[in-house]
């Protein structure tokens, strides 16, 4: 077994978009004592042990502190009640509805007013007057003649330090004289199978909740919440379900408008779904920049995607812009992000992946300002906050020791149709100098969550009714531009290039799964993010050797953070077929034994298409 003794390093720490270099106290690891692969490095799958001398530093972009409170008084003045992290001005506030026919929800403001404060303050209200949303001239929602109804906002929030406006959008209801509980986050459909789905949501008071999907009933129980997941059961395969959430909480109820959701067939022979990711803040400010992901380029894509009949829709990570030290900074970014995916997220299942920025993480600096970042612990660990937001399958490997996050819902697989998905975190339990202090390595995939890989890849080769199969994860096993330096590759692991450190252990264990991979014989694609732009490339013994059976590894990062050019020194550039820096999403069209792929642009050119063939032995595949 090869293990590594050291006692004092000097490593290269990832900081806030640069790195510096920090001498941090080296460990001796034995093989009696570890309980990581006998190829990895130093502590890397410990229990981190922060070095003496270093203090926890807070670092967050936290502006608005939860979601605000509304109040309505006998004249349908509505006041709007918020705390701001930092002294900001007088915030506006954007108001109206949403049309009564429209699919895709999306706010009509037909109102606005200014915050009465002429000073600094952490504490907020603006007055808003009901009255003329039930006008004749503006009450396309029958306002007055059913005395109230959902109220679409959107505050904005200055905040002078940073020079820059933020937003925040959502609702309320008001039925007669007083507010009553409404969806402010959701309904969300996910985890369909031809015979059952999950209906979650979150309300802005405490209620139960009844989903009516069909001619049945499911209930929330007695208990006043507000969050709320109800799983459909007895469901037909290959049905068109209408849906919708009724509350209530004991005095009043509301009732959401109707939605819908398809189940499918058990073979489902044809159909579509769409794939992105890299959705973090863009440059551009406004909605480029709203709350940790960018509004704008998401809600483009997903339309469009929903638009050309996308079955699901699978985001490869890096959601938000994270690298906060804040838990509540972490879920309101989250917010962010679930409020752009909530159009379409009503009608078809939207599967999350965990990137390098869903990192919510304690921060640590020594006196000469040197600095380490890891995964916070416990319930506020990243892995369990993104848990708690997104509702994704349960079916993955156990944590990888006891102390570290759990895998679950970051970990999965899922069959739609013929097809069979498997969904890794390659920035699971992530810690920005592992190797010294424990925890693990962005890009590096653990023994548990291997063990599990290479158990699902052996039930996908012996399960008949997998024709396809689809390897996913954040991190590209080859890298093209901006991360050659991370990723699964760390320039081959080159220790003159790793600041001293051998880390060929991350390529030998990339190599170990894409070898199970693509031996199951039914490997399609392998679909990354992480770089910024769009690129297909052919993985076959020109990269290496034992590459026996050749496939695609394409990578999709352009839904909305800044780009990167593609670098021609990687030793596979001679492999990449096509590369585009424009916003794009990936379509896929399975049909039977066929599938194509679009790229397709947001402004609707479609940047690449291709046929994603299985290779099989002695028929010369070379595209």
């Amino acid at each position: 077994m090869k293990y590594i003794r050291f006692t004092r390093w000097s490593i290269l720490i990832a900081g806030w978009g640069c790195f510096v270099i920090a001498d941090l106290p080296g460990q001796t690891e034995t093989a009696a004592s570890s309980t990581v692969a006998s190829t990895a490095c130093g502590r890397v799958g410990l229990l981190p042990e922060i070095p003496a001398g270093y203090s926890q530093r807070e670092v967050q972009a936290l502006v608005l502190m939860g979601h605000p409170t509304v109040t309505l008084d006998g004249n349908y003045q509505a006041v709007l009640r918020f705390q701001t992290a930092k002294p900001t001005p007088a915030a506006r506030i954007y108001y109206g509805t949403f049309l009564p026919d429209q699919i895709l929800l999306e706010p009509r403001y037909r109102r606005t007013e200014k915050e009465n404060l002429d000073t600094m303050s952490t504490s907020h209200a603006i007055r808003i007057d009901l009255a003329p949303l039930m006008g004749a001239s503006i009450d396309v929602n029958r306002m007055a003649e059913n005395d109230g109804g959902v109220v679409a906002y959107r505050l904005e929030i200055y905040d002078p330090q940073e020079a820059r406006s933020h937003f925040y959008d959502s609702r309320f209801e008001f039925r007669g004289r007083e507010i009553v509980p409404t969806i402010i986050e959701g309904p969300f459909v996910d985890r369909i199978t031809p015979t059952r789905a999950v209906i979650s949501w979150e309300s802005d008071l405490p209620a139960r909740g009844t989903v009516r999907a069909g001619t049945k009933s499911y209930s929330t129980g007695n208990d006043l919440a507000t969050r709320h997941e109800v799983h459909l059961t007895d469901l037909q395969s290959g049905m068109r379900y209408p849906y919708r959430v009724e509350l209530t909480n004991g005095r009043v109820s509301s009732a959401g408008r109707e939605f819908y959701f398809r189940t499918p067939d058990h073979a489902q022979p044809h159909f579509r779904f769409a794939v992105l990711g890299d959705s973090r803040e863009g440059v551009g400010g406004g909605e480029m920049a709203y709350g940790g992901t960018n509004l704008k380029v998401l809600e483009r894509l997903i339309t469009d995607a929903f638009n050309r009949n996308a079955e699901f829709i699978i985001h490869t990570g890096d959601l938000i812009n994270g690298y906060t030290t804040s838990p509540l900074d972490f879920s309101m970014q989250l917010k962010a992000f679930k409020h752009a995916m909530e159009p379409a997220g009503r009608y078809i299942p939207i599967y999350e992946m965990m990137g390098n920025h869903e990192a919510l993480m304690n921060r640590y600096v020594d006196q000469q300002g040197r600095g380490v970042s890891l995964d916070k612990p416990g319930n506020d660990s990243a892995e369990a906050l993104f848990r708690r937001a997104f509702v994704n399958p349960e079916n993955g490997p156990e944590a990888e020791i006891e102390g570290a996050p759990s895998y679950q819902e970051t970990v999965y697989t899922f069959d739609y149709g013929s097809c069979r998905f498997v969904v890794m975190n390659t920035n699971y339990w992530w810690c920005s100098a592992p190797e010294a202090i424990g925890g693990n390595l962005e890009g590096y995939v653990l023994d548990k969550q291997w063990e599990w890989l290479r158990q699902v890849f052996a039930q996908a080769r012996e399960d008949a009714a997998v024709q396809h199969l689809f390897l996913l994860g954040h991190e590209p096993m080859f890298p093209n531009d901006g991360h050659v330096g991370d990723a699964m590759w760390y320039h081959g692991g080159d220790p003159d290039k790793n600041g001293g450190i051998d880390r060929t252990y991350v390529v030998e264990r990339r190599d170990e799964i894409w070898e199970a991979f693509v031996a199951t014989g039914k490997a399609r694609a392998a679909l990354f993010a992480d770089e910024h732009n769009y690129s297909r490339t052919w993985i076959d013994t020109n990269v290496n050797p034992r590459y026996a059976r050749p496939t695609w590894q394409i990578i999709s990062g352009g839904a909305g953070a800044p780009f990167h050019a593609l670098n021609p020194e990687v030793p596979w550039a001679g492999q990449v077929r096509a590369h585009s820096v424009q916003i794009h999403y990936l379509l896929f069209e399975v049909n039977g034994p066929a599938i194509q792929m679009e790229a397709i642009s947001s402004t609707g050119e479609i940047i690449d298409r291709v046929d994603l063939a299985v290779y099989r032995p002695g028929e010369g595949v070379s595209p």
